[in-house]
């Protein structure tokens, strides 16, 4: 392993599969082999400082890797430094917005990327529509709509492609309800999204195309809502608590984020299980373990392309025995966190049966995942309602011919023929 000051490149590049990218094992080892940390971190964007070191000898907890753009950054890609980090608010990401390293804008990311105490208010007036309570009031609605996307793939005939025709359509068809988006409507968007939800799959002339678009749907629907979520947004816009191009942002970016994340995971779900015949045939017969299935299969695939989040320290902060210094990037990533040894015994193993699984899929802190309680209904809908109405459910196709998205923020299947 190379000794240099940034060995990693991040994101690491695309590649097929569940699992997350090989190098993410390369990070533990470098971890383990002790290489002391180099003054790669910048207090400024082209300004270099001493990043600290490992208050435990020989160790580097945090790695040092290479943005795009050419910035220096640190990777905790260990359970406990990722928690550190999204849950301490003297990293922001708010921040790490100034260092320009993708083509979406910064308002469009209405709650992602943005600080206390404006991501506070905002999410304060949202939050009630994803509570665990209002999932489950969703669940009725969502089984009627898998249950007519099994029924038209049934009445096409096999094989199916279940991204196209029910994984997508369903998750698209769940916040498409909860928002006032009409099925119609939906499939319009779909491409517009795809584009703000790329990183390298799209010009950026496309991107802000995609962005005037998008946003020019919602504003419109935004005027023209009485009732519901995008009612309830309308009536802070005219009472002053609300501007209304952050009402826009905040429709548009829940719209985005309930169906494209979920319905690429619902992809790699599937296919999981399809490896899995044994754990398939006891899911089928015993729908009781789904939700702890469900789990399972969030920390085992390997979901986010971009890694993580960047996060910029507003002041000097230990992190893993090693000190960030204020101004340096931080990266806190899911897939090496979710494959952390130290937390999960025999990582690399799909068990349903682990008795602990503090997965960081869904985040943690005050950016957890506003919908998760959502995406867990829509993923436990979708795998039980398959499994039973599908007997028989397997691959139309070798998987190593299956193609997998490039150049997307949200990694997942391109397709998923099967037939039953």
């Amino acid at each position: 392993m190379s000794s240099t000051p940034c060995p990693f490149s991040f994101p690491f590049p695309d590649h097929p599969g569940l699992e997350p990218a090989a190098q993410y094992a390369e990070l533990r080892q470098y971890t383990e082999q002790g290489r002391s940390a180099d003054p790669v971190h910048s207090a400024e964007p082209g300004q270099h400082t001493d990043p600290g070191r490992s208050a435990e000898p020989g160790r580097t907890p945090l790695v040092p890797v290479e943005l795009p753009g050419g910035v220096p950054a640190l990777l905790a890609h260990r359970h406990a430094d990722a928690c550190a980090v999204l849950t301490d608010p003297a990293f922001s990401r708010e921040a790490a917005t100034e260092l320009r390293m993708t083509s979406r804008s910064k308002e469009s990311l209405a709650l992602n990327v943005v600080d206390p105490p404006v991501h506070t208010r905002r999410r304060q007036l949202v939050a009630h529509a994803f509570t665990t309570r209002q999932a489950g009031l969703a669940r009725p609605a969502t089984e009627r709509l898998a249950g007519e996307l099994i029924g038209a793939m049934m009445r096409k005939g096999q094989p199916a492609e279940l991204v196209a025709d029910f994984a997508l359509p369903l998750t698209m068809g769940v916040i498409g309800g909860i928002l006032g988006v009409p099925a119609p409507e939906q499939r319009r968007l779909h491409p517009w999204v795809e584009a703000m939800m790329s990183t390298t799959a799209y010009s950026p002339e496309e991107i802000a195309a995609a962005h005037k678009g998008v946003h020019g749907y919602f504003a419109g629907l935004l005027d023209a809502a009485t009732d519901g979520l995008p009612g309830e947004l309308a009536e802070h816009v005219r009472q002053g608590t609300l501007r209304r191009d952050e009402a826009v942002h905040l429709v548009s970016g829940l719209f985005i984020a309930g169906y494209e994340t979920t319905g690429n995971q619902l992809g790699m779900c599937v296919l999981a299980l399809l490896r899995h015949p044994v754990l398939l045939k006891r899911l089928r017969s015993d729908p009781a373990a789904t939700p702890q299935a469900v789990e399972e299969l969030l920390r085992y695939t390997s979901l986010n392309a971009a890694g993580g989040v960047p996060h910029v320290a507003l002041e000097d902060r230990p992190v893993g025995g090693t000190v960030v210094r204020a101004g340096q990037v931080v990266v806190p990533v899911t897939d090496g966190a979710n494959r952390d040894p130290g937390v999960f015994d025999e990582p690399d193993l799909l068990d349903i049966d682990r008795p602990h699984n503090p997965h960081l899929s869904f985040g943690r802190g005050r950016h957890m995942c506003l919908g998760a309680g959502l995406a867990r209904m829509e993923l436990q809908v979708a795998l039980d309602m398959l499994l039973a109405e599908l007997p028989g459910l397997e691959l139309a196709v070798p998987e190593d011919t299956l193609g997998w998205r490039e150049g997307m923020y949200a990694r997942g299947l391109l397709e998923l023929p099967v037939r039953w």
